[in-house]
């Protein structure tokens, strides 16, 4: 195994290194931008397995591999779909043995290859019923219609609107980060932080306590 795992590693480089992008060679010009929309209407479309050379049947079965194994493949595998533009995006914390089973168990997907906007890897099949995929308790389609149960399109006031935002914020954050929620807490949402002149929270950032030759203290 560890001999075929280095080469498997060899080869997610190489297909890392080697795009052939239809957009590499062309230079960008502004004129030419896209909404999201319109690339998604208009964006060529690839295997995932064809055009990066790797298929499902390379990547080894998640209990064929120790921890550390895992670990490294799934950082390679990452890499790789950052370097298509086709990122693997999580909105909770997911073990690493999960989250390499799910890559793997949907490599075989069609891509959209964007110039203008970012592409997500899908991670389960269209129509897989909730808790029936690769993330099994952290599926993210049963996340989202929790988050959004009860939701209509009625008109809301300001007021209202932000303290459904909150709590759709403090439930997703609380998903994401477990005991560590508080950490992420979204101030700028709670009336309860607003200043005497009812402007939200502003997490420290006052321009008027600071000339704009201090504006790039974060850089320090």
């Amino acid at each position: 195994m560890h001999l075929y795992l280095s080469q498997l590693l060899t080869d997610l480089a190489d297909a890392t290194s080697n795009i052939s992008s239809p957009f590499i060679e062309q230079e960008l010009n502004l004129s030419d931008w896209k909404t999201n929309e319109e690339e998604e209407q208009t964006a060529p479309i690839r295997n995932l397995q064809e055009y990066t050379g790797i298929t499902q049947e390379m990547l080894p079965p998640v209990h064929l591999l120790n921890e550390a194994q895992v670990n490294t493949l799934l950082e390679a595998l990452k890499k790789l779909l950052d370097a298509h533009n086709w990122h693997f995006v999580l909105q909770t914390e997911v073990p690493e043995d999960i989250q390499y089973e799910t890559i793997r168990n949907n490599w075989n997907q069609d891509i959209q290859l964007k110039q203008w906007h970012t592409g997500f890897f899908e991670l389960c099949k269209p129509g897989a019923a909730h808790y029936t995929c690769a993330l099994g308790s952290y599926c993210h389609c049963a996340l989202f219609a929790e988050m959004f149960a009860g939701m209509s399109d009625e008109e809301l006031s300001p007021e209202e609107e932000r303290a459904r935002a909150l709590a759709i914020e403090v439930q997703h954050i609380q998903r994401k980060y477990g005991n560590d929620w508080m950490k992420y807490y979204p101030y700028h949402l709670d009336k309860n932080y607003d200043d005497e002149n009812g402007n939200p929270y502003n997490y420290g950032f006052n321009r008027e306590d600071h000339d704009d030759e201090e504006d790039d203290w974060w850089r320090k």
